[in-house]
Formats: C-alpha cells, structure tokens, sequence
C-alpha cells in the first residue's frame, strides 16, 4: 500500500459498482483475508493508516459517509460517531473498546461490538514472554552483548519455576495465561471482583482484595479492561504493598497504572522490574521518564501482532459489521452495548 500524505486524505482499497457497503478502517489496512471476506460480501474498504486526531476522523468520516467503523487505532467520540449519516455499527479490531464512547454509539441507536477471542492467545504468549524477559534481563544483557560486554559473572537473573502469579481480571487471556505457566509450576491466584462466585478456576486460587494479591505475589500480570474504576487502579500505594523482588507485567491497557508512581518504584527499588505493551499515551512518548530504565522492557502494544491474531481480528470485525449491515442475527456475546439488542 502506498504512503499518503495529509493533503491526499484517504482513498479506497476496492472500488467496484457491486459494492453495496463503505466500511472505514482507523488504522493500517486490514490482512488479505479480512478484506476478501469483506469484498465477498459487497463491501468497499476505506483505510486511514495514521494516528490522528478526532477531528481529523470525523473528516474523513464526513466525507466517505462509511456505513460502518472498523476500530484498529485513534479515539472514536461524539464527533466521529455522528459525522456519518450512513453509520449503521462500529467493531472494534480487538477487545480493548475504551477508546470508543460507547455512550454516544447508544445514542445512535448503533451497537458496538468486539473481535472476542481473537488475539488472545497471542495476547497471554506476549504476557509470559514479558515475564521471562524482565526476569532475566534478556534485553539488557542483549544490548550489552551488543556493545562489547561480557555480563556472565555479575548477571542476577530471577528463575520463575515455583514462583507466585498473579492474575488481576480473569477473562479469557487471564485463563490462557494460567494454563501457560502450569510447567512452571507457579502458584497462581485471581483476583476478578466481577467474575460469578460459582465460575470455575482450573490451576489457580481466587483472591478476595487487590491488596492481598498485590501483597502475595512474586508476578502481577494486568488483564482487565480500563474503566474509571480500574483507571490508575494500580497507583503508589498499590505498587508499595508488592513485593521488593516483584515484577509487574501489563498487556492490556496503560491507564491502569500511575505511569509516574511505577518510574519511581522502578527507579528506586521499591519494586524489581515490568514489562509494559501498553502506555497511558499512545504512541508513547520518547522521552516517556520509564523507558530509560533498564529494569523495564517495553513492547508497542504489540500483544495482538501475530499474524493469527491479526487474521482473525480482522475477519471476526468484518463479520460483525456485515452481519448488522445485511440484517442478520448480531453475535450477542461480543456485543459491548446491549441496549442495542434490537439488532438481534
């Protein structure tokens, strides 16, 4: 795909008389596979490959009038959501919907929905990857090797066989989590105050209070969505009930954490190290105080770049919004908004 400037704006991928649809892509272009099942299908694909603004999607949206609205990137607001006339559904190109106002889409009568299920796994592989990484210093003994060290003798890796895990939000990443470090032989404990008291927990024990698992585990691993209930859940005081050698793994959002708290707990030794995929401001700034710490490993948001991930990401948002926008049956468990089950 060629590169646009700001000028020449965006421009469809497909045109043909037989397409019935406009779906507009915040974000790079979706993978093959998505985008032929949304040509099968009758829909035109319009890609805006660049983090912009609101306003400027709001543009866009103005003048592509898009039926629907695939999420990969940018904050989908007011504006946005009501600058299409045509905008009949909005699909988000993973789980994480907090850059969407759901509140608006409800007032529009249009359902927004998620890609539930589909970067998962790759999402927990990254999340046990981060761990080993800050664990054994795999990065920085890679750059000093690099340089022209030699570190064997005075590198002090932590081995995680028979360590403490902890899970805070316990969804299907959070499960696929446990199950990956079982040969580790870890002892994992859940913390999820919105999960049913009768939901079954193979290979792991639930914990009652945030502060009882930040305070009993050599391993934080985040899995819960933001909301303004977990917006900077895990702040100073959280970070000091850890423990001294503790690591802090976070693949889902960043506005979980008090990005400032966690630098001086790094900086400072209160606690050993993390791994962060996800930063309270995207893309993150380079001269973000945490990335100049060497007991931080840092990846972009990456956690779904697989190309499984990507595969099925793309193919499940186009299925949801084709789905809505030929009148056929939503699938009801990856539906965010359920005022709109008219759609049904």
């Amino acid at each position: 795909m060629r590169h646009r400037t700001k000028a020449e704006g965006v421009a469809a991928r497909r045109e043909g008389c037989n397409m019935r649809y406009k779906i507009l892509i915040t974000g790079p272009a979706l993978t093959p596979e998505a985008t032929e099942a949304a040509t099968r299908r009758g829909a035109m694909l319009v890609d805006h490959p660049h983090y912009v603004s609101s306003e400027e999607l709001a543009g866009v949206a103005a003048v592509q009038q898009p039926d629907a609205i695939i999420v990969r990137q940018g904050r989908i607001d007011d504006q946005v959501i009501g600058a299409s006339a045509k905008l009949k559904v909005i699909a988000k190109h993973g789980v994480g919907y907090d850059n969407i106002d759901i509140d608006a889409a409800d007032r529009r009568g249009i359902p927004v929905f998620v890609a539930r299920g589909a970067n998962s796994q790759s999402v927990a592989e990254l999340a046990l990857a981060l761990m080993f990484a800050v664990a054994r210093e795999i990065p920085y003994l890679d750059a000093r090797m690099k340089s022209g060290h030699w570190d064997k003798a005075t590198t002090k890796g932590a081995q995680l066989l028979g360590r403490s895990l902890g899970v805070i939000g316990f969804g299907e990443i959070g499960r696929i989590l446990v199950g990956l470090v079982q040969p580790l032989r870890m002892h994992v404990r859940v913390f999820d105050p919105y999960m049913p008291a009768d939901a079954g927990i193979e290979g792991a024990e639930r914990v009652g209070s945030l502060d009882d698992i930040l305070a009993t585990s050599d391993v934080i691993s985040l899995h819960c969505p933001l909301t303004p209930q977990t917006r900077n859940m895990i702040g100073r005081d959280q970070i000091a009930r850890m423990r001294r050698d503790g690591i802090l793994i976070n693949t889902a959002r960043g506005g979980l954490i008090d990005e400032t708290a966690l630098f001086e707990a790094l900086r400072d030794g209160v606690i050993a190290g993390a791994g962060l995929d996800s930063f309270a401001e995207e893309p993150a700034r380079p001269d973000l105080p945490l990335l100049t710490l060497p007991n931080v490993v840092v990846t972009p948001h990456a956690g779904a770049s697989t190309q499984a991930a990507r595969d099925a990401m793309g193919v499940i948002a186009v299925n949801h919004v084709m789905d809505i926008l030929e009148g056929k049956a939503a699938d009801l468990r990856a539906m965010v908004n359920k005022k709109q089950l008219r759609v049904a």
